[in-house]
């Protein structure tokens, strides 16, 4: 019978499936774990740990009662992701977790989970020594620091003993730093590449080849800067997998563009190379000023310019805005609105989102501002004729709660580079 069970589900699969290649690579018997996703199996099996990862958003749904009735039976519960790494005090007091990881996860696990196999399954001094680590200890608050993998590469993005497969992460880390976004805060400012012939090996486990990557057109790159050679480097290389029968998605879900990264060059590197038409990017909003505020470092004619060249060659263009920005007034959602009848006129998707106050973000304390109700009737009607896709109605009781919690239980958020430059 397994003693550590690993609660997948469908917003947590990818990130388990690299953090199980990740211990099997380091040496863990992944025959040891229960690796489900289905809840009664693990409450069944009355397993003495139990593994968890989720975003804040996911909070208020099943999580609160498994974690009760996991507690009864007396399992030691961990937490990572998002959500622990940025409020692992609300993760440990309000939640019921009793470990919480902070950081990238996949040497803390290892040493996580051997550590605790040692002791019995109790928390103990030893694990002040694992790096990446929050917890309580005699009743003290314990944070062993931010747990950081330069190379994370070193890891395989599944594991080899099990049948499981996800997009592979071929870059982590992000230049940009937008101030409503968790990626750069928890991941680092300088983007990380999985290197070529990595890529190429272990794409051929799958049918569709898809990968992770805040920036697909910035492969190779330090971030801010277009280095094609590298991309076509890439891209060439997946092509006997190609001839093999796979498919190649790239910068489409569930990765995405920067709007000024799309040029005619890297357009005719995917015409020639890759086989999706539709390419995901991010204009947030059809107001300058407000891509200032939110440090996007992009302005509108970047998005219209990238919008102008995906139709020219071919290319469905999605692009995603925020609607509901901190200090949005309505005309600068007039100006969003506009852009994004343009787009449709154009033939492009717009996928409309609210801003969530994510914590662990420059925006965490920021406020949602009203949607005008040009903005609300806009929505609504596009949504009804297909031109709009999106969660962005349902997320604006989604944004009250998570606003509620920040001003409950507020943290300082803890960084992949220390620190988190607070605008609220």
């Amino acid at each position: 019978m397994s003693e550590i069970a690993v609660r997948m589900t469908k917003r947590n699969h990818n990130a388990f499936v690299h953090l199980l290649g990740a211990l099997e690579s380091q040496g863990f018997e992944l025959d040891e774990l229960l690796i489900t996703k289905d809840f009664k199996e693990i409450f069944r099996a009355r397993p003495k740990v139990v593994l968890y990862s989720f975003f804040t958003e996911e909070i208020w749904g099943s999580l609160r009662d498994e974690v009760g009735l996991l507690k009864k039976r007396g399992a030691l519960l961990v937490a990572g992701g998002y959500h622990a790494i940025a409020m692992p005090k609300h993760t440990l007091n309000v939640l019921g977790f009793d470990i919480a990881v902070i950081g990238e996860g996949e040497e803390v696990l290892y040493q996580l989970l051997t550590a605790l196999k040692s002791a019995g399954y109790k928390i103990t001094k030893e694990l002040a020594n694992i790096k990446g680590l929050a917890f309580y200890l005699n009743g003290e608050f314990v944070f062993t620091g931010f747990a950081k993998v330069e190379d994370f590469w070193r890891f395989p993005p599944y594991p080899e003993s099990v049948r499981l497969i996800s997009p592979i992460e071929i870059t982590r880390g992000c230049p940009f730093g937008c101030y409503y976004c968790q990626t750069p805060y928890i991941k680092g400012f300088r983007m990380r590449h999985r290197p070529i012939d990595q890529i190429v090996k272990y794409s051929r486990r799958m049918k569709d080849m898809r990968y992770i990557t805040p920036n697909a057109f910035a492969y190779g790159s330090p971030g801010a800067i277009l280095k094609l050679n590298k991309l076509e480097a890439l891209l060439k290389a997946l092509q006997p997998l190609r001839k093999e029968g796979r498919r190649l998605f790239y910068g489409t879900f569930p990765s995405e563009v920067r709007p000024e990264f799309v040029l005619p060059e890297t357009l005719e590197l995917l015409i020639d190379y890759a086989d999706n038409r539709r390419l995901a990017i991010g204009a947030q909003s059809g107001d300058d000023a407000m891509l200032k505020a939110m440090h996007r470092l992009h302005r509108v004619e970047h998005v219209q310019r990238a919008v102008e060249y995906m139709i020219e060659y071919g290319f469905e263009p999605v692009v995603d805005f925020i609607v509901g920005l901190p200090n949005e007034t309505e005309e600068s959602q007039r100006r969003s609105i506009e852009l994004m009848k343009w787009i449709i006129a154009k033939g492009g998707k717009v996928r409309a989102h609210y801003f969530m106050p994510l914590p662990g973000t420059p925006w965490a304390r920021c406020k949602p501002s009203p949607l005008s109700n040009e903005m609300k009737k806009f929505l609504g009607r596009m949504a009804a004729k297909g031109k709009i896709e999106g969660a962005w109605s349902n997320q604006m009781e989604l944004s009250r709660k998570i606003q509620k919690l920040i001003e409950e239980f507020y943290e300082e958020p803890m960084a992949y580079h220390g620190g988190v430059k607070k605008i609220c």
